[in-house]
This record gives structure tokens, C-alpha cells and sequence, in this order.
């Protein structure tokens, strides 16, 4: 345990610990005994993720029966026959992005070594209901939900009317006449659509989606519902058995087990009549090949007739994967990578009103953890009021949140059909999210600004000071390493500082006393500020925070008034004549820029950038060309170089590059086995570009 925690705080950590459990285990319970998804898979990352640092940080509170250890749920009560599975079926651990896929690679060379050859499997992972089925004496005698991992339910007969699945397996062929397998049993989206236009014809409430659909006919106790569903599986793992109590014949190989690879099992598997999934699995030499098929199916992850949730690599060589082996829950050689979500359904918890560096006031809604983009998402701003009026949205409602890249979390839909439901059993009580009359903070009288209810207390607003010192140390700004905002709050509570340029005048005596900087922390800070002051002018420009002026007008700016004078120059001497022959600049900037320069704050910058020796250039970098200029591209698809690469060409030739596609998108560059982002160009009009024809262009 932390011996920094106090006695308070370990009461708060364990009510937390206490409830993140209780939550985990009841959805997981909803999920794998009842086949019931209670919430979307992104809010249920999000908690475990969370419960998983807390064990990591404070490993004393961890349960002995904890969700992270263990998968489902204990005792349950069924309409079918119990049955333990012959080989456990574990669970996996999760990979979010290119980073987490790489510290698994890591984890894996701890133990077997980085220099040891091997190879991985990628394949799709299907959005289905796991099943296990057992053969005997080459023929299907049992088959079983997952359940808990150790007990599943005894759904044989039910299996048996999925019309592709091999009921009997010629002895012949076969290494071993006993075997498990394990596959995903999945509804068609085609089949499930056809199911739900039936329902809407007969006035029926619609179902959910294809994979609850699935679970709740493989769980019928009439195999003839079952079998109008259509349902179809596809498999994934294969363990052979010397004998499960019949003698094999002479008929079955003699010769012991020859599938030393995953792979080959996989073929394996297809040779004796089972779907496999041949199409989208894939042999990779190394983890860069994984992570490149990873992010094409990010894109791709629709293009297909059945859900897919992420996908799963696995180390290849079996004997590899023996040595790696697996922790309580989830083998070490094996890990699913889960899809970046951009959208997701979340609760809105509280409704806070935060005031910004440039004092607009915007409410952001406090969410039940959602995990969005690999990241876990708690806030979600709704913008301005405005905004808040349009939605309608209370306190109390459920909400689609949206995260697309670096973009902040956003409220963009609200669920008025939920507000109907209840919540842990209890009607939802709505809340109206009303406009304030004054700031939050430091009591001044708001003033609207078009959308925007805005603080004029520009100089003494504590928060728009804070605000404005946490944008300077961004990565994106001044970069300053250990400058985070429990640091800068601990500096202005103490009066240490006032403003941005107050922590080049820091001392290692001001900042040792301050709570958990140690000796290495000042020193690191201190070094931090130090290298600040080597960036470019326009990172300087950015960190400013200016309205308006973020880091791509920043860039665009240094690129023609590479220092601070220049551009006061230009701005108050020139009226920005020359500043608006930009592209992209435009009056409300230039407005914006003159403000500041005539501001009381500018007087203060003016000073201490002069007193404390800064003096920011800008390298500039002139462009090849100017043949993209006011061109917008979208990159999508495989192409015979890195998208970077492609980025750099049609920025160094003026042009723009954007991550989705709108009317406003130029042209689409698209590879090989593009995916929703083509339809959507050839559904607006927008042009694409084949590799060889933008080569042309260029």
C-alpha cells in the first residue's frame, strides 16, 4: 500500500475499490451468464481499466475474487444442463492503440527473450457468443457456452441446427479422434436485419443488435427457434486428446500430433470442414505488420456481414506459447487489440460550469466512465448553451459521446428513450442544466458574447490565470515536462508565480517545499524550463494562447513573421495588410491578434520576454509548391508508403490534410481495401485519387 495514503483517503480508495466491483461483476455476470449486455463495451473497459490501476497502485486492497482475476460470475441458475469445460476458457487482456500492442510485445520478451524468432496471428474478432465444442471418436457430442470459464451450459442441441458446422468428421482425416475447439457463434447482419423487418411488420419491439440477438436463440430451449435464426460460427482455437473414453480406431492417425504452429491448426480446422475466417487471418513476420493490419481494420471494421469488436494476435509457434503461459485469467501469448471507439452511450452524472483560458464559460457534463479512442473518458463538454438548449439535455439523461483523435470528448445526441428506463432499479431523476449570471470563480458578472458566455475578469479570474499557465506547458506549447495542473495550482495557491513567464524566475528553494517534488522532480522541472527556451517562435505563438491563434495559425504565421516584434509589427504598425494575404487568415484573427498586442496583458509579456532574455525565431521552412493551395485531402487505405509520408508531400505543397471526409474534403487518397470513408467520398461527390494519379498531381 501507498504509505503516503492517509486514513481518510484508504476509506475513499476502498468505497471505490468496493464499487468498481460491484458494478464489473454485475455486467459481467449480465454478459456471460445471461447473455444480457446491460451497458456498451466501452463503458465496461473503461471501469475495468480503471479498477486495474487501482490494484496496480494500491495492491493491498485487491479481493482474492477479484473481476480482474477471475471471468462471469459464480453461481447461476439455468433452464440448461451445467457443464464443465474440458479446457478453460479464458478470457484475454486488452490492447487500445499501437503503444499497448507494443508493451505486450515487451511483456512477452521479458520472458522469452527480444532475440528469440517468432511470429504472430492476426484475426478478427468476432462480435458472437463463445462457445466450446468437444468431439468424440470424430463426431459432436457436446457443445457449451463460456459461463464462467470453468461452467458453461449444455446447448448441444441447439448447435447442431447451425447448418454449417461439421456434425461428423470422417476418421480418416483427423490426427486425433477426440478434440476441443472454440469458436464464436454470430448472427448475419443481413439475416439480423431481415429479423427485425419482420418484427417491425408484426409490431414487434426491434432487437438490440446481432450478437444478443445470436446469444438469445443459442439459449432457446425449442432448437427449432434456434434454427430459424440462421445463426453460423467461426473458429479460432483447436486442443487434441489422446482419449475422452472411447478407444480410437485404427482408422485415426498413429502418429502423435504434427500442428506445432496456430496457423496450422487453423488450416487444420478449415480442412475438416470449419469456418475459420481464412480470408482475414494473417501470418505476421513481426509486430509492425500486426500493428499495420490493426490500423487498416480500424478503418475497415464495418465493411463486413458480420460484427467484429477488435482483433486478436497470437504468438504463432505452440511450443512459444507453452513457455509464455497465463496468468489466472488470461494467456500471455495472446491478447485482443479492441477498435478505437468514437462514439458510445454514456450517463451524465453532474453538469459543472469551467471557466476557460480566454473566460468562456462551458458547461461539461461528468460522465460514467466510458473508454473512447484507447483512452477512459469521464468529461465531455457540450460547448456553450446554446448547445445545451439544441440537445436538451439534463442531468440524469443518457447521451452519445463522441471522441474522433485529439478532438475533446463531446455530448452530441441525447437518448430521450432511456429516460423512461431506470438505473439500478431506480427512476431517473432529470435535472435542467440552467445558465449562470456570473463567474463561478471569481464572482464577475458574465457577459454573452455571440454563443459564448464569457468572464471579462481577464487579470484577476484565478481560473483563466491557471488556464492560461496550463496551456503554456502543454506538449503542444512549450512542452514543459512535470508542469502538470496539481503543480500550478500548487504554485498559485502558494503565490509563487502569476503568470507563464513567473516560473522562469523559480528557484529550486521555492519549489522543494511543495507537496511530492523531490530533489529529481525540481531538478527535472527546472531543466524543463530551461529547454523551453529552445523551441521555435511559432510553439511561443501557441503558447500565448491567444484567441483564435492555435498551433496551425501559429505555424502559418511564424512562416512569414518569425518573431514576436515582426508580428507586433505587422499587426499594429502594417494593420495586418500583408498578415490577411495568408490563406486561412482571416479578419476575426487579425482582430484577435491586435487585441492582445494592445492588451494589458500583452504590456506584462512585452516586459518579462524582454527582462528575462527570450528571444524565439522561427526556422522557416518555405513550401515546394503551392499547387495544393486551399486543397483539402483525406488519406484512407494501404498505400506503398506511411500516410505520413503522404501528409508531408501535400503540406510541403500547401495543402491541408484532414482525418475525415466532408463536403468540404478535395480530394480522397485511397489505397488498397479502403473502407467506410470511400463510400462516404463517393456518397458526397468528392473525388478519388488512386496512389499512381495523385503521384501525377504532384
Amino acid at each position: 500500500m501507498n504509505m503516503s495514503v492517509n486514513v481518510q483517503d484508504l476509506s475513499l480508495l476502498k468505497e471505490k475499490y468496493s464499487e468498481l466491483q460491484s458494478k464489473l461483476k454485475h455486467w459481467s455476470h449480465k454478459y456471460y451468464i445471461e447473455n444480457i449486455s446491460e451497458v456498451e463495451d466501452a463503458v465496461y473497459d473503461a471501469h475495468l481499466e480503471e479498477l486495474k490501476a487501482l490494484e496496480t497502485e494500491h495492491p493491498d486492497l485487491v479481493e482474492a475474487d477479484s473481476i480482474t482475476k477471475t471471468i462471469g460470475s459464480g453461481v447461476y441458475q439455468t433452464s440448461f444442463t451445467k457443464t464443465y469445460h474440458l479446457e478453460k476458457m479464458m478470457s484475454l487482456d486488452n490492447a487500445f492503440g499501437e503503444e499497448d500492442i507494443r508493451d505486450w510485445e515487451n511483456r512477452i520478451n521479458r520472458i522469452i527473450g527480444e532475440e528469440t524468432p517468432r511470429e504472430y496471428v492476426f484475426e478478427l474478432k468476432i462480435d458472437g457468443l463463445s462457445i466450446a465444442l468437444d468431439y468424440k471418436n470424430g463426431k459432436l457430442y457436446r457443445a457449451a457456452t463460456r459461463g464462467n470459464g470453468k461452467v458453461g451450459e449444455d446447448v448441444t442441441a441447439n448447435l447442431m441446427t447451425i447448418k454449417s458446422l461439421p456434425k461428423e468428421i470422417p476418421l480418416e482425416l483427423l490426427e486425433k479422434s477426440d478434440f476441443s475447439i472454440r469458436g464464436e457463434v454470430y448472427l448475419p447482419k443481413e439475416d439480423f436485419k431481415k429479423i427485425n423487418a419482420e418484427r417491425e411488420k408484426e409490431g414487434l419491439d426491434l432487437y438490440a443488435n446481432p450478437r444478443n440477438t445470436a446469444s438469445g436463440a443459442l439459449r432457446q430451449l425449442d432448437p427449432k427457434i434456434t434454427a430459424a435464426r440462421n445463426l453460423d460460427a467461426i473458429f479460432y482455437n483447436y486442443f487434441p486428446y489422446n482419449n475422452l473414453g472411447y478407444a480410437e480406431t485404427e482408422q485415426v492417425k498413429s502418429s502423435s500430433n504434427s500442428i506445432n504452429e496456430h496457423f496450422n491448426s487453423l488450416e487444420y480446422l478449415e480442412k475438416l470442414g470449419f469456418h475459420v475466417n481464412k480470408e482475414h487471418n494473417h501470418l505476421c513476420k513481426n509486430i509492425e505488420e500486426v500493428i499495420s493490419l490493426y490500423q487498416e481494420w480500424q478503418e475497415k471494421k464495418d465493411s463486413l456481414d458480420f460484427e467484429i469488436d477488435g482483433a486478436v494476435v497470437k504468438v504463432n509457434q505452440l511450443d512459444l506459447q507453452k513457455t509464455l503461459g497465463e496468468t489466472s485469467k488470461a494467456p500471455r501469448w495472446a491478447t485482443a487489440l479492441k477498435f478505437s471507439a468514437e462514439e458510445a452511450l454514456t450517463h451524465v452524472l453532474s453538469v459543472d460550469m469551467e471557466v476557460g483560458r480566454t473566460g468562456a464559460i462551458t458547461p461539461v457534463a461528468n460522465l460514467e466512465p466510458v473508454l473512447l479512442a484507447g483512452t477512459t473518458v469521464k468529461r465531455a463538454t457540450i460547448h456553450n448553451f446554446d448547445q445545451v438548449d439544441r440537445l436538451g439535455v439534463k442531468v440524469g439523461d443518457f447521451v452519445l459521446v463522441r471522441k474522433a483523435g485529439e478532438i475533446i470528448p463531446e455530448i452530441i445526441k441525447v437518448d430521450e428513450a432511456k429516460r423512461r428506463q431506470s438505473v439500478n432499479g431506480e427512476t431517473i431523476e432529470l435535472v435542467d442544466v440552467t445558465r449562470p449570471g456570473h463567474c463561478p470563480v471569481c464572482g464577475t458578472a458574465l457577459e454573452q458574447e455571440d454563443t459564448i458566455l464569457r468572464c471579462p475578469n481577464i487579470v484577476g479570474c484565478a481560473a483563466q490565470i491557471q488556464r492560461r499557465i496550463e496551456h503554456w506547458a502543454s506538449k503542444k506549447a512549450m512542452d514543459i515536462a512535470g508542469l502538470g495542473p496539481a503543480v500550478v495550482e500548487q504554485l498559485l495557491s502558494e503565490k509563487l508565480i502569476k503568470n507563464p513567464f513567473d516560473l522562469y524566475k523559480l528557484k529550486f528553494d521555492d519549489l522543494a517545499p511543495l507537496e511530492r517534488m523531490a530533489e529529481k522532480s525540481v531538478n527535472n522541472l527546472l531543466a524543463a524550463l530551461e529547454k523551453s527556451r529552445e523551441i521555435p517562435f511559432h510553439r511561443f505563438l501557441h503558447a500565448l494562447g491567444i484567441k483564435h491563434v492555435g498551433l496551425n495559425v501559429s505555424e502559418l504565421i511564424a512562416s512569414v513573421y518569425p518573431s514576436l516584434f515582426e508580428l507586433e509589427k505587422e499587426v499594429l504598425g502594417n494593420h495586418g495588410v500583408d498578415l490577411l494575404k495568408l490563406d486561412g487568415l482571416g479578419e476575426k484573427i487579425l482582430y484577435s491578434l491586435k487585441h492582445f498586442f494592445e492588451s494589458e496583458i500583452y504590456v506584462q509579456v512585452k516586459r518579462d520576454y524582454i527582462d528575462l532574455g527570450f528571444d524565439f525565431k522561427e526556422l522557416v521552412k518555405r513550401e515546394l509548391s503551392d499547387k495544393f493551395a486551399g486543397m483539402t485531402f483525406v488519406i484512407t487505405g494501404t498505400l506503398s508508403e506511411s500516410r505520413s509520408y503522404f501528409e508531408k508531400i501535400i503540406k510541403d505543397n500547401g495543402g491541408k490534410v484532414s482525418s475525415s471526409v466532408s463536403k468540404k474534403t478535395s480530394y480522397l487518397l485511397c489505397g488498397d481495401d479502403a473502407g467506410s470513408k470511400l463510400t462516404k467520398a463517393q456518397d458526397l461527390g468528392v473525388e478519388v485519387l488512386s496512389e499512381e494519379k495523385f503521384r501525377e498531381m504532384v
